[in-house]
């Protein structure tokens, strides 16, 4: 009989972790690769170095490569979640191993609310561009309805004490650490520093991924949306439970 580790345990007891090595999961880096490429096939075409900043299991970066046909590295600080390892290294994101200005186009999917200080993650996007370097970020709104790491209603609104308790309750983790969420307002100004300038491509990203095939969950907001004045539009749109940014490293 094999006793299972601590360590495996815990997974076992913690949905997020579980979800992460599901056959589920692995089908969603599929499509969520195609979303990425999709939205970002201009700036991937014309990059020729592309890293993934907070790469995760790096089974997203392995299908953009496919898809892509380039090469990607990979960047994950926590190594006990890696499956896909080729060209992937174990670094903070907030101190990466790489000189200034090495990338044409960084990838920072869904990785701010796993920081302790995100200001701090995107200077060091802006360290690492390139001149007229590009970063596509997705990041997820605290005023989403659902929680989108343990699935839970109101869960990001809440106060971490409370949600700790939140999770242990629902029997979905022994606790929420690790994951805080920002209102738009509030990450944009962690995202405005030093040689960056941020652009909201929400609105592309909807585009895109509609008049690709995918989000047919999006097609009836979408088309409430799009029969909005623009500045009313836009301003629904901060609203969203997540949001799409493309930042650009000044020349």
């Amino acid at each position: 009989m094999t006793i299972p580790s601590p360590e495996a345990e815990a997974a076992e007891r913690d949905y997020y972790a579980a979800f992460l090595s599901s056959p589920e999961y692995r089908r969603s880096r599929v499509r969520k690769a195609a979303v990425v490429a999709a939205i970002i096939d201009d700036e991937i075409r014309s990059a020729e170095v592309i890293g993934d900043l907070g790469s995760g299991t790096g089974l997203l970066k392995r299908e953009l490569e496919t898809i892509g046909g380039k090469r990607i590295f990979g960047f994950e600080v926590d190594r006990a979640v890696l499956i896909e390892r080729e060209r992937t290294c174990v670094a903070d994101g907030g101190r990466l191993p790489v000189s200034d200005a090495t990338f044409d186009l960084l990838i920072v999917n869904h990785v701010y609310e796993h920081v302790a200080e995100p200001r701090r993650l995107f200077e060091e996007v802006s360290r690492v561009l390139k001149p007229g370097g590009r970063a596509y970020v997705t990041a997820g709104s605290r005023w989403a309805i659902l929680e989108p790491h343990y699935r839970l209603p109101l869960l990001s609104w809440l106060p971490e004490g409370l949600a700790d308790r939140y999770v242990r309750l629902t029997r979905r983790g022994d606790s929420y650490s690790g994951i805080r969420f920002l209102g738009y307002r509030r990450l944009r100004c962690k995202m405005n520093v030093a040689g960056l300038h941020t652009s909201d491509i929400t609105e592309r990203a909807l585009r895109s991924v509609l008049g690709g095939g995918g989000g047919s969950k999006w097609r009836p907001v979408w088309r409430l949306l799009s029969l909005l004045p623009e500045p009313v539009r836009r301003g629904g749109l901060r609203w969203a439970p997540q949001w799409f940014f493309l930042l650009r490293r000044r020349d």
